[in-house]
């Protein structure tokens, strides 16, 4: 997860916001994703559905292969989780001294005593283990957690859209966020602001300021 694939999955998400479909499936290719480029990280977190940019539809996600560190915070964000069986799963902030807080998070998700396992120990989790946490839906054959996937997003799609909406809305307000994860909603709150987002590309100078 470098800067550049951070940008094109926040567009994704403004994009998908703002369309007719009414579900997203989020894969990887041989990988879900193998985390963050420490020598290019992401600037925020625009690129996890619902963290910082509201997602108001379903998101699934689709994963083979490794989940490391920032696929982590996306399963975090997600709907639902379609895993093979050979898919691995893995959070090593704590082991290697890096975290922007995000992945406190994940005790609002699953039960304390997990989260803290995952987090503070930094092991190496199955997709069976994932599923006993709840945060995998359904383990498959390996190769198949994108078609299931599809499968599911094709059925919900089906369903009524008022009530889907509605489900996914009370649900989002219901699940409790962490500090960090308000912080990076309010951020990203105010940069949609015309003024603020001028300020930060540069196009108001101090001059401006002083005048108003």
């Amino acid at each position: 997860m470098n800067q550049s694939v951070a940008r094109g999955l926040e567009q994704a998400w403004l994009r998908f916001g703002e369309s007719e479909d009414r579900v997203a499936v989020i894969a990887g290719a041989e990988d879900f994703t193998a985390g963050i480029d420490v020598g290019d990280p992401p600037l925020n977190a625009n690129w996890a559905p619902n963290l910082a940019v509201p997602v108001r539809k379903p998101v699934i996600a689709a994963v083979e292969g490794w989940c490391i560190g920032a696929g982590m915070i996306m399963l975090q964000q997600v709907d639902l989780c379609i895993a093979a069986s050979s898919a691995r799963f893995r959070y090593p902030e704590a082991r290697i001294g890096l975290t922007r807080g995000f992945a406190v998070g994940l005790a609002a998700k699953v039960p304390h005593k997990i989260a803290m396992e995952i987090l503070l120990l930094g092991r190496v989790q199955s997709a069976e283990d994932m599923y006993r946490a709840g945060l995998v839906n359904r383990v498959v054959e390996p190769g198949q957690a994108q078609t299931v996937a599809l499968d599911w997003a094709r059925e919900i799609a089906e369903a009524d859209p008022h009530a889907v909406s509605y489900i996914k809305a009370g649900v989002d307000e219901t699940v409790p966020r962490g500090n960090a994860e308000h912080a990076e909603r309010v951020r990203w709150l105010t940069e949609q602001v015309p003024a603020n987002r001028r300020l930060l590309d540069g196009g108001i100078t101090l001059a401006h300021l002083k005048r108003v």
